[in-house]
């Protein structure tokens, strides 16, 4: 993973995380070419890719919980944290 996070800086949570697409995968000619014409990817010759900006939210602890606490057809069945994020596992009722 690209993401570089430091554990002791809590106060940023939004984060854009570069995703190679490689070039056999992408529509240059469809999507990915709008893209990279309207400045929202990249091409990464080098790489053999585009590069699009994820969108990526990290967590802080208990944050899951509390956005799905309201939910009357899910309850959690796991919490944990892995790769600099909280996840949740949610089983539908």
């Amino acid at each position: 993973s690209n993401l570089s996070i430091d554990e002791n800086d809590n106060t940023q949570q939004e984060y854009f995380i570069p995703w190679h697409l490689p070039f056999h995968r992408a529509e240059i000619s469809g999507a990915s070419a709008a893209a990279l014409e309207n400045g929202f990817a990249k091409k990464d010759d080098k790489k053999g890719a585009v590069v699009y900006n994820r969108y990526y939210h990290v967590f802080v602890e208990g944050e899951l919980q509390r956005l799905v606490a309201g939910m009357s057809n899910a309850t959690i069945v796991d919490q944990f944290y892995d790769k600099s994020n909280w996840c949740i596992v949610l089983e539908k009722l």
